[in-house]
């Protein structure tokens, strides 16, 4: 089972995540163009689920970490719930308030304390955001004990070689990334979804040899060091139920 990081770690996370959200408000004066990629993707994921959840006669959706705005914000679910540790800090910016739906129920607190809910949910997202978790395994049983019978969860997020994923610990060792305190290659977290009650419907995983030639084909310093250094991330995405 993952080891969960200290709280000191954790407290560098949010602050690395803090200031990347700050950079984002300053961007650009066009807030809407700036978040339609979260409703491009709420689309296709909602057109994926949907037809998975038809057993329910209310579908009531929680978002764990979605950022300012998150996917939440385009569902058409009867509920929609979100939780992100930053939720204080986004709420009192105009950039991202402008652009959130109301209808959305929006708390403060880590993926971890999702049992303070007290609610079950049909879907549970966590798009992009294990990584970045102070303990997956505590996040994920969390999860497994708040899903409706039938539920889903959907989950999204970057992953490495081993050896990718090898090098990245040892970045994370010595603090160069501090917003990921998490790198997983694609056997850990099937083993991890395993290990909380969870059997995998559906999974994919964006191809290593294309995004590896992307990154190296970009220009950009980054991405080529990347592909050099064999630390090319791929997406992996699954859909789950309880086993």
């Amino acid at each position: 089972m993952q080891r969960a990081i200290s709280d000191l770690r954790w407290e560098k996370a949010q602050v690395y995540e803090r200031g990347f959200w700050s950079k984002q408000a300053s961007l650009s004066p066009n807030e809407e163009s700036r978040f339609r990629w979260y409703e491009e993707r709420a689309r296709r994921i909602w057109g994926q689920v949907k037809p998975l959840l038809t057993a329910q006669e209310k579908i009531s959706v929680l978002e764990i970490g979605p950022g300012p705005v998150g996917i939440i914000n385009y569902l058409e679910a009867d509920e929609r719930y979100a939780m992100d540790p930053l939720e204080d800090y986004f709420s009192r910016q105009p950039e991202f308030a402008h652009v959130r739906d109301g209808g959305v129920v929006r708390h403060s607190g880590a993926g971890e304390d999702i049992l303070s809910l007290k609610k079950v949910f049909s879907f549970i997202i966590l798009d992009n955001v294990l990584d970045h978790m102070k303990d997956p395994g505590r996040v994920l049983r969390g999860i497994n004990q708040s899903l409706e019978p039938g539920g889903i969860m959907f989950m999204s997020l970057n992953i490495y070689t081993r050896f990718g994923a090898m090098l990245r610990n040892v970045m994370e060792f010595l603090e160069v990334d501090r917003g990921h305190p998490f790198n997983f290659s694609r056997s850990p977290v099937l083993s991890l979804l395993h290990e909380s009650g969870f059997k995998v419907m559906w999974s994919q995983t964006e191809d290593y040899q294309t995004q590896k030639r992307r990154y190296r084909e970009s220009g950009r310093v980054k991405e080529v060091l990347k592909s050099c250094f064999g630390m090319v991330d791929v997406r992996f995405s699954a859909y789950c139920r309880t086993a």
